[in-house]
């Protein structure tokens, strides 16, 4: 994770005359899959609040012109100050949400939000498995998580993404389509339910909801991107 800020300052140096740097969105998804699929260990947490997220938040506000959820996130980091070992409050807080069961937490796996029956590996993660075998992609198998987890979402939409990047003529048009599609009805229907469960959850800090917060609202600006590209 702290190789990608470097990269993504390249990125969007070489991306300049471009309308959407889709190298820079596909950074910044893969950066919040990694913040989302793992509890944060003490030499990141310590990079993190010494201010090495500051690109990609930066790139947040400049190029979705996002703000408030921006400021809702840096609160949360600047508060960690408050807590005596504030890796292990966050740690507390991943389990607390992520990894309780749907009834006390907040488990990010779209079966629970969007399928008929809710509940683990349903229809969701069904189509998320054929998307990933269609691409010929595996992500996170060494952890074992199902493949609607928010977080292999999130890593499988950096890939598509940066293909995009590359692509063109009919091939980049049908790839963009695809993106919209993934993006509206595969993650933006769900992210605002499981936003609205985070905050049900009592947690020490507010960086996890506040993250949460921001992935919805960044993802349903870059289908809007998408969408008009």
């Amino acid at each position: 994770m702290s190789q990608q800020t470097p990269y993504l300052a390249a990125a969007r140096r070489e991306a300049g005359g471009s309308s959407i740097d889709w190298e820079s969105e596909s950074l910044l998804c893969r950066w919040l899959a990694t913040l989302l699929g793992a509890e944060l260990d003490e030499p990141t947490l310590a990079r993190y609040r010494g201010g090495e997220a500051a690109p990609f938040l930066d790139f947040l506000g400049d190029a979705h012109g996002m703000s408030s959820e921006l400021s809702r996130l840096d609160q949360a980091l600047s508060r960690l100050v408050m807590f005596t070992t504030p890796r292990l409050e966050l740690a507390a807080d991943f389990a607390e949400l992520f990894l309780a069961d749907a009834r006390t937490g907040a488990p990010p796996y779209a079966s629970l939000y969007l399928d008929d029956r809710p509940g683990f590996i349903g229809a969701p993660a069904q189509r998320m498995e054929a998307r990933l075998a269609q691409a010929g992609y595996t992500v996170r198998r060494e952890v074992g998580e199902p493949a609607d987890h928010l977080a292999v979402m999130l890593d499988y939409l950096a890939t598509r993404v940066t293909v995009l990047a590359e692509a063109r003529g009919p091939e980049a048009e049908a790839l963009r389509q695809d993106i919209e599609s993934f993006l509206e009805h595969e993650l933006c229907a769900w992210l605002p339910k499981l936003v609205a469960r985070s905050a049900g959850v009592k947690t020490a800090s507010d960086f996890y909801p506040a993250l949460l917060a921001l992935t919805d609202a960044y993802c349903r600006r870059l289908a809007g991107r998408v969408r008009s590209a």
